[in-house]
Order: C-alpha cells, then structure tokens, then sequence
C-alpha cells in the first residue's frame, strides 16, 4: 500500500493499526478486520491505504462490487497508486455470486446462454489427474474413500489385463522355446502364436476387462472434471 501524505494524517498510528488489521486478514478473522477498517475511515476519512484495506476485505468476503468501490475512491484520492489501480483491476476479475446471477438472469433474459462459473486451475488439475490414472482425479478432489477404491480396483484390473495379454502368451512360449535359443523375431512370432491360439473365453473376458477399464477411465475424467466445478460454485455461494 502506499500512502498519500496529507498534515492531519498520524501516520504511525495509522501504520501500526494497518498492520494489526493485516495480521486479522491472515488469520481469517474477516469480521474483526471488518470492523477495523470501518474504523479506520472514520479515523482517517482522506487515507487511500485504509481504503485499500478495507477494499482487501471485502474482496476476501467475497464482495467484490464493495471492494471496487473502496479501491476507486482509492485512486481518486491518490490518482498514481499503482497498488489501488492493480487491486481494481483485481476485483473486475473477481465477480460476487450476486453478481454472477444478475449477469446470468439478464443473458437469459435475452435468450442467450452463459456457462457456470468455475475455477479454471482446480478443475484443470482435477482433470489432468483423472487422465494419468483412474482415482487421482477423486483423490485430488479429497474424496479419499472413492478415489483408493477407484485407483486400487483399477490398478488390479490393469495387472490382470497385462497377466492375460503378456504373460500367458509369453509363458508358453518359454515353455515351446525349453532351451533353445531364440530370436527377438522367432520370440514374437510364438507369442503372437499362443495369443491366437488362447481359448475364446479368455479373449472374451480379455476385450471385457478392456472395456471395463475404459468406461471407469472416462467415468472418473468426468466426474473429477464435474466434483471439482460443482465444489467451487458451492464455494462461491458460501462467500456472498
């Protein structure tokens, strides 16, 4: 923050109760940082950092509208302040729920269609885990019951497909090759042999454990993608 200069200003009391309220904002204490702010344009009605402050507040409240308001009487009191010109643009970017709705109601209203809100970097990481594995998804959304369930029932599924494909094949092909030595080709050649050859049962179940393993890897994309959007819409009607 910065401070413009002005002779009925006590700056070092104001600095020290700035700081004070700093200290409430990283502890969360948002009514009581509240109430200091109130206090501190009360006490200094021509300081631009304890509008500052207050527009922080009120931003981490979740009253984005509020908080501009606060940082542009910042910037009129004090037209070079950078911090107050950063925070305004800050608070454009971060609109209330009610904000939010009204936008929603008016582009409805006009027969339009808007999507939700959601936080783009949770629902990227949400959706990028459930791409690596089946159940990170779950897991980095703490749903930590159905994402061990999810990436433990997975991981078996996977071991018994690459069993059924690769090993069986392969064990009877060291059990044809006994100690002759082979190959890569001749190796592959065999193998490709003795999976041809596998009963129809066990190719049936093989192309269902395959298919199986690829609806549960879209069904958990999906809903990662989904838990983490619907999580961060419910956090934002918390905070208006």
């Amino acid at each position: 923050m910065t401070e413009k200069q002005t002779p009925d200003i006590d700056t070092a009391e104001l600095e020290q109760q700035l700081a004070r309220g700093q200290a409430l904002l990283r502890a969360g204490s948002l009514q009581q940082a509240r109430e200091l702010g109130e206090g501190l344009l009360q006490q200094f009605a021509e300081s631009t950092s304890a509008y500052e402050f207050v527009g922080d507040v009120l931003l981490a409240s979740g009253e984005s509208a509020k908080a501009r308001a606060h940082f542009k009487r910042a910037m009129e009191l004090e037209p070079a302040n950078a911090d107050a010109e950063r925070k305004f643009a800050s608070a454009l970017l971060n609109l209330s729920q009610a904000e939010i709705d009204r936008q929603m109601a008016h582009v409805l209203a006009s027969d339009g269609v808007v999507a939700p809100p959601r936080n783009p970097d949770r629902t990227r990481n949400a959706t990028v885990a459930a791409l690596l594995f089946p159940g990170l998804g779950q897991l980095y959304n703490r749903q930590y019951a159905k994402g061990l369930a999810i990436f433990g029932s997975a991981a078996i599924g996977l071991m018994l497909l690459f069993y059924g494909m690769v090993i069986v094949p392969w064990s009877r092909v060291t059990e044809q090759a006994g100690n002759q030595t082979l190959s890569f080709q001749e190796q592959m050649g065999l193998a490709t042999t003795a999976f041809v050859m596998l009963p129809i049962w066990h190719k049936l179940l093989l192309l269902l454990g395959m298919l199986a393993f690829l609806a549960v890897y879209i069904y958990c994309i999906l809903d990662a993608y989904k838990t983490a959007t619907e999580a961060y819409k419910s956090g934002r009607a918390r905070r208006s």
